[in-house]
C-alpha cells in the first residue's frame, strides 16, 4: 500500500515551490503577454474601424466636392450646346432665306431672259415672214 512518510510531504512541498516558481516565471509573463497581445489587437481593430469610417466619410466628401466641381462644367457645356443649336438654327434660317431670295431672283432673271428671247424670236419671225412674203410675191 501507500506509505505516508516525510518524502510525500517533501514532494508536495517541491510541487508547491515549482508551481510558485512557474507561476512567477512562466504563467504570469505568458498571461501578461497574451493580455497585452489581446489589448493591442483590440486597439488595432478599433483603429482599423475608425480608419474605415474616416475613409468612408472622406470618400463621401470627395464625391460631393467632385459633383460641385463638375456642375459648373456641365452647366457651361449645356449653355454652349444651346448656344450652338441657336446659332445653327439662325444660320440655317438665314441660308434658307438666302436660297429663297436667290431662287426668286433667278426665276425673275429667267423670266426676263425668256421675255427677251421671245421678243427676239417675235421680231425675227416677223422679219422672216416679211422676207418670205417678199420672195413669194417677187417670184
Amino acid at each position: 500500500m501507500i506509505d505516508f512518510n516525510y518524502t510525500l510531504a517533501i514532494q508536495f512541498l517541491n510541487l508547491l515551490i515549482v508551481l510558485i516558481i512557474l507561476n512567477f516565471l512562466l504563467f504570469k509573463p505568458v498571461l501578461r503577454a497574451l493580455n497585452k497581445r489581446e489589448s493591442t489587437m483590440n486597439n488595432l481593430l478599433q483603429s482599423v474601424y475608425n480608419l474605415r469610417e474616416s475613409l468612408s466619410s472622406m470618400e463621401k466628401e470627395y464625391e460631393e466636392l467632385l459633383k460641385e466641381r463638375k456642375k459648373p462644367i456641365f452647366d457651361e457645356k449645356e449653355r454652349i450646346i444651346l448656344s450652338a443649336q441657336s446659332t445653327y438654327s439662325e444660320i440655317l434660317d438665314n441660308a434658307k432665306k438666302g436660297v429663297a431670295e436667290d431662287l426668286k431672283k433667278l426665276k425673275e432673271d429667267l423670266e426676263e431672259e425668256v421675255k427677251k428671247v421671245s421678243e427676239k424670236f417675235q421680231l425675227e419671225t416677223e422679219r422672216l415672214a416679211k422676207e418670205i412674203a417678199e420672195r413669194v410675191l417677187i417670184h
